[in-house]
């Protein structure tokens, strides 16, 4: 069984806690931080790898910056104003979750992680991306590819508990993460929408899998082919 995880990371409390509670097992801990462009701030975070490396020098093995840009733009944005005549609401980041996933699960795939870890949290199940639907829905997702994903403080308390976690642990309790241009223009969906909307971009997240993974596959196989010479 592999040792390795990877935490979608952000740099907010509860992706470093998770973090944390990873390299404490012993795990080799790979940090994941999608960039879409749509974050304000997201440099911030790189204060927050410095202070897990300083603690778990041996396990936490550095960050790793994934952009999906054209990701976010073919899951999000290309369609958004037909999903907000589909919905009535703002569903753009549980768009950028599906980017974020579709991202990790190819550099797990090449790197040989099979499990996926993430900060969501019951008290935040506001969120779209936070809900237990989004959830079950992306443990379904990444079960077809071989991963488990988890949300190991889904069910930690508060945000206090979290806070004191980390104090704990001798970091700071400060959120440093970025924040979404699109962050407070939202209404909190029902499970309904979240279902309709993640089952709806899936294929979308599926094909760039496919794409990814048989474009870097080909392009080793070819990597080391000399021409052959005429005469």
């Amino acid at each position: 069984m592999s040792n390795k995880v990877a935490v979608l990371f952000t740099g907010g409390r509860d992706s470093s806690l998770v973090a944390c509670l990873e390299a404490l097992q012993g795990r080799e801990v790979h940090l994941l931080t999608c960039n879409s462009g749509i974050g304000i701030g997201s440099e911030l975070s790189q204060i927050r790898v410095d202070q897990l490396m300083d603690k778990f020098p041996n396990e936490i093995k550095g960050r790793t910056i994934l952009p999906t840009y054209g990701l976010f733009r073919s899951i999000a944005i290309e369609h958004l104003e037909e999903d907000f005549r589909r919905f009535g609401i703002n569903l753009v980041l549980l768009g950028d979750k599906l980017a974020i996933h579709a991202a990790a699960t190819v550099y797990c795939l090449q790197n040989g992680i099979t499990r996926i870890v993430d900060g969501c949290v019951g008290y935040q199940e506001d969120l779209a991306e936070q809900k237990e639907a989004s959830i079950e829905l992306l443990k379904d997702f990444e079960r077809q590819y071989g991963i488990d994903y988890e949300s190991p403080i889904y069910h930690y308390g508060s945000q206090d508990d979290v806070k004191y976690a980390l104090l704990t642990l001798g970091l700071s309790s400060k959120s440093l993460e970025g924040v979404s241009i699109f962050g407070d223009a939202f209404s909190e969906p029902t499970n309904e929408q979240v279902t309709e909307y993640i089952t709806g971009k899936l294929p979308i997240c599926e094909n760039h899998i496919e794409w990814m993974t048989n474009t870097a596959s080909l392009v080793e196989r070819t990597k080391y082919v000399s021409p052959k010479l005429t005469v």
